[in-house]
């Protein structure tokens, strides 16, 4: 049987003060704890406190990378893209859309268009100097993108991502997702010819 209060009130059906504070203290650690998964798991740090923009970065190489001479390749800055119109291409090791779009990159370098530069996202650098040694370089300099800052910066959510970019800052072209024949045809060819 329930016991009435003063008021009139049933003392058990209303929660105690106590109650609702340990409550709301413990669903509190909760969202925390939720937050704090989702923002290192998504990284929407990277994509709201993001230090790189297009016109100021500085990516380090890959080690141990070399290309046919057996020179270091490069990391990438931002120096690399000033002056010309040059190709970015987003890309991971672990990727199967970049698997197939990577022979579509390599020819395009063979006909010296345009620099084509590299930027490995979230990736290993083993694997990633295993992938370019199995597929082919088609890369002038390769930044290692670890948090994925410049991917968010250049506006790419995932990988595969190229864009025709410059001279300077300016993104003449961007393709999200796999590079086919039509893409190249209709969206990164145009861009290469505009000038600056």
């Amino acid at each position: 049987m329930s016991k009435l209060n003063e008021a009139g009130y049933d003392r058990q059906a209303t929660p105690s003060r106590r109650t609702v504070l340990v409550g709301g203290l413990g669903l509190a650690g909760v969202a925390v704890g939720a937050g704090a998964v989702l923002w290192r798991k998504k990284d929407i740090g990277a994509r709201f406190f993001n230090p790189l923009r297009l016109d100021q970065f500085e990516l380090p190489h890959v080690p141990g990378l070399v290309d046919a001479q057996g020179r270091p390749v490069p990391g990438l800055t931002n120096a690399d893209l000033q002056g010309r119109l040059s190709i970015v291409n987003v890309w991971a090791s672990w990727c199967a859309s970049c698997r197939e779009e990577h022979a579509l990159l390599v020819d395009l370098a063979a006909r010296g268009l345009a620099p084509i530069f590299g930027v490995n996202a979230k990736d290993d650098p083993a694997r990633a100097r295993e992938f370019l040694a199995e597929h082919g370089n088609p890369y002038q300099a390769v930044g290692v993108d670890t948090r994925a800052y410049l991917q968010y910066a250049l506006g790419a959510r995932g990988v595969p991502a190229t864009f025709v970019v410059g001279p300077g800052p300016r993104i003449e072209a961007a393709v999200f997702g796999p590079l086919n024949a039509e893409s190249i045809a209709d969206k990164i060819l145009p861009a290469l010819k505009k000038t600056a």
